[in-house]
């Protein structure tokens, strides 16, 4: 199955991850976007496009776990997530956008 919206992750494969069946298609769809927009917040950049990598397959392996981190997140803490920056920095740190003030 192919990317959705130019997103990293699939639905097969955030299914996997959060280790739920089709039944839960229509939540995990909803938070796809959400945890992908999650990280490239903390990125500072989109993930695929002009400001990003090319293409979904150059996305590093990192960044897109913690793409499926930031989705388990939400889809388990509905109320409250609880991924921070200060756990996100270590693991995904360094693919931040760079800017000179």
């Amino acid at each position: 199955m192919a990317a959705i919206d130019s997103g990293v992750l699939t639905i097969a494969a955030a299914r996997a991850f959060l280790r739920v069946s089709g039944s839960a298609d229509a939540q995990v769809l909803e938070l796809i976007p959400a945890a992908q927009g999650r990280i490239e917040s903390f990125l500072g950049r989109e993930l695929v496009g002009a400001a990003g990598w090319s293409t979904v397959d150059q996305v590093p392996a990192m960044v897109v776990h913690c793409v499926k981190l930031a989705l388990s997140d939400f889809f388990v803490n509905r109320e409250a997530p609880q991924l921070t920056d200060d756990q996100l920095r270590p693991m995904i740190g360094r693919y931040m956008a760079q800017s000179v003030g």
